[in-house]
């Protein structure tokens, strides 16, 4: 079809469609582009106000210039249609997002902040959207957002085309004067924006209802039904309080503008960003009664025992230390540190001092800090001192446990040979069967013996604690001791790249996505050499996110690092295949299947490489060749739970849907940690409301 100077298919090239208007994906033939072209409707009938909002929503999204708003090319007529080009974009609405799977904290705030600075840029334009809700939002495969739909946004001094009292909009995320049909400024916006992040945190509809006069009820009585921390365990005070901030049923009780918003959600700093990381320490932390100098005065006898109270209850909550009253020498037998306390009163200022005494550093040389600006009032101490105190405290742990063992420089240790060891294990433990994590291990230990001081060694034995975690039923304590090896390794070497990998890999495999996305960046950054691996990692994750042209060029560079990473090339398929790039996805795939029979000829063992292999001929369509690489590694790991599962996703490809599920059930009985990967699996799709598969959870 044409339409002006733009070609479609008005069925393959729909994109979308509204009451009044359709969109489809055209190209621009006198600028040999593409484009979205939204196209009115024959609307006479159905409201006569069409063409003017139609013009309207032209001339206000070009008056606005900001990345995350679209350019608006052209606003014309062709055959008594009236239309709109624009940019094409690629992506998925939020409301597609939000069906699909929950967001982490991190993303939430990402997408939140990106949100609140275009609302901004719309708001000092002086419009307001008056239509925000999730399908109106685009994530594209880079992880920018855009604003979308401006067909009913209204400029502040501008006159209505509605009648007053009508609603227009969305009604889910209306905000009270909304829904009333009262006269609307920025603040609308803002009611709509907590509506939205509402939904992507909790994957609820803050004023839920099963008609639309009980969601319009619902608005109007006031607040959410509940709070998102009430529906998502653990979600942050701060953030809740900003989304509740914004759905304050009065205006007045709201942020200005989307400006405002995103000022505030900056403000939150490091809780909610993830770039923290307390290292911790282990042992037993004994803490003596406070040594008190200064005027006689039981009060502060009393206000130092409180002190002490308050400081052991705090450090009490790192779960590797346990604290205990008492005082006893370091290396007594009876405790690992001692943390000694003074305060000292003078007439103008009080001086509280901290002496951290641990195995390293010995009683001569005590970390030690002094805090001197409190004023001598007891009241005032009393409820100043205890917080102050223990959050020094709390510091005071975390640079201990920084602080190299002095051993590292008077030891017998072969560095280069535990390295050597550390690469060996780590080879070993990615080709997959849980065998190999065991071998892994045994390498590790041997490593130890050579240098127990081998950042590289407490990296991958990190690594290798994650592969045992999938392997041995999702036993969290695997996770909580990669995260102890990875910041062991990161103490005897900052710069300590497979640590980041391993980092990234635990939140990887947890949907942590922009935990691991910082790791493996980080990790990337420090290595002096490209690792292969937290390339394929990295590629795997954006692949799942659908950022596949980032995904791409990751997994690419994994094949050039390494030629025998077959599962580099499985996840380029996928990639190029949802880049529309068929052509390249299949000369990859045969690429990697000649890489993949030399790898499984040279190391018959690794399982990975033969199990991606699978795969890749399953993409193909040549499922007789798939089934023979699956009689082998089934042959060579009967009882194996990594070869189940993966040959379950080999099997789900090429329709052969009853052994597929055998194949989970033997993965599952033998321990292997199904559940979160099979979440993470679009294979397995076929599958779902099969019984039998629906059983495997039960």
């Amino acid at each position: 079809m044409r339409l002006a100077h733009f070609e479609f298919d008005p069925e393959a090239d729909r994109l979308g469609e509204g009451p009044l208007s359709e969109v489809f994906k055209a190209k621009d033939t006198k600028l040999d582009r593409m484009v979205a072209l939204k196209v009115l409707r024959a609307h006479a009938e159905i409201d006569p106000q069409a063409d003017l909002r139609f013009e309207r929503e032209a001339k206000h999204t070009a008056l606005l210039e900001h990345p995350g708003i679209t350019t608006i090319y052209e606003l014309d007529e062709d055959q008594g249609k009236p239309y709109i080009a624009m940019e094409f974009l690629e992506g998925r609405t939020l409301d597609k997002v939000i069906r699909d799977r929950h967001l982490s904290i991190q993303e939430l705030l990402k997408i939140a902040k990106q949100l609140t600075n275009i609302l901004g840029k719309v708001h000092d334009a002086q419009l307001i959207h008056r239509d925000l809700k999730p399908a109106n939002i685009m994530l594209q495969p880079d992880g920018h957002v855009k604003l979308l739909d401006f067909g009913i946004a209204r400029a502040r001094d501008e006159a209505s085309i509605t009648q007053h009292g009508m609603l227009v909009g969305t009604v889910l995320y209306m905000s009270p004067e909304q829904v009333r049909g009262d006269r609307l400024d920025a603040r609308s916006d803002i009611f709509s924006l907590g509506a939205v992040l509402y939904h992507l945190a909790t994957s609820a509809l803050p004023f839920p209802g099963e008609s639309f006069p009980e969601v319009c009820m619902a608005i109007l009585e006031g607040t959410p039904r509940q709070r998102p921390s009430e529906i998502r365990k653990g979600f942050p005070s701060s953030l809740e309080q900003i989304l509740m901030n914004c759905m304050a049923p009065e205006p007045e009780n709201r942020y200005a503008n989307g400006a405002a918003v995103y000022a505030a959600l900056n403000a939150l700093g490091d809780e909610l960003t993830g770039t923290t990381r307390r290292a911790q320490l282990e042992g037993t932390l004994m803490i003596p009664p406070i040594r008190y100098e200064g005027p006689t005065d039981e009060s502060w006898n009393e206000i130092a025992e409180w002190v002490r109270a308050d400081v052991m209850k705090s450090l009490d909550r790192n779960k590797k230390l346990e604290v205990v009253a008492g005082d006893a020498p370091v290396g007594s037998g009876e405790t690992d540190f001692v943390l000694r306390m003074s305060i000292h009163v003078e007439p103008d200022h009080v001086d509280t001092t901290f002496q951290l005494e641990t195995k390293t550093g010995g009683v001569g040389e005590p970390l030690s800090e002094t805090m001197s600006d409190m004023t001598p009032d007891a009241v005032v101490m009393a409820e100043d001192l205890a917080p102050r105190a223990a959050r020094t405290a709390r510091r005071m742990l975390t640079e201990a446990a920084m602080t190299p063992d002095p051993a590292l420089e008077n030891g017998e240790v072969d560095e280069e040979a535990a390295r050597r060891l550390a690469l060996e294990a780590r080879e070993i433990l990615h080709r997959g069967r849980s065998r190999h994590v065991t071998s892994c291990a045994v390498r590790l230990r041997q490593a130890k013996e050579k240098n127990p001081y081998c950042a590289e060694v407490y990296a991958v034995e990190a690594e290798m604690l994650v592969s045992k975690y999938l392997a041995w039923e999702g036993d969290h304590i695997y996770l909580e001791e990669s995260r102890a090896a990875a910041s062991r390794a990161l103490r005897l070497d900052a710069t300590c790249a497979l640590a980041h990998t391993a980092l990234g890999f635990g939140n990887h495999i947890q949907g942590h996505a922009e935990d691991a996305r910082r790791e493996y960046r980080l990790a990337l950054q420090q290595f002096e050499d490209d690792d292969a691996f937290t390339r394929r990692l990295f590629g795997a994750l954006q692949v799942r996110e659908g950022n596949f042209k980032s995904a791409a060029a990751n997994l690419t560079q994994a094949i050039v690092k390494c030629p025998h990473l077959i599962a580099a090339y499985d996840h380029l398929y996928v990639a190029y295949a949802r880049l529309d790039r068929q052509a390249e996805a299949e000369e990859n795939a045969v690429e990697g299947i000649g890489a993949g029979r030399k790898r499984v000829q040279d190391v018959p063992d690794d399982m990975d490489a033969r199990m991606h292999l699978g795969m890749l001929y399953a993409r193909l369509g040549r499922a007789k060749k798939a089934r023979e690489v699956l009689a082998v590694a089934r042959e060579m790991a009967p009882k194996d739970g990594f070869t189940a599962f993966r040959s379950a996703l080999v099997l789900a490809l090429i329709g052969d849907t009853d052994d597929a599920i055998d194949s989970l059930y033997v993965a599952r009985d033998r321990g292997y940690l199904i559940q979160t990967e099979v979440q993470f699996s679009p294979e397995l799709e076929s599958l779902t409301g099969n019984p039998e598969f629906d059983g495997l959870f039960d």
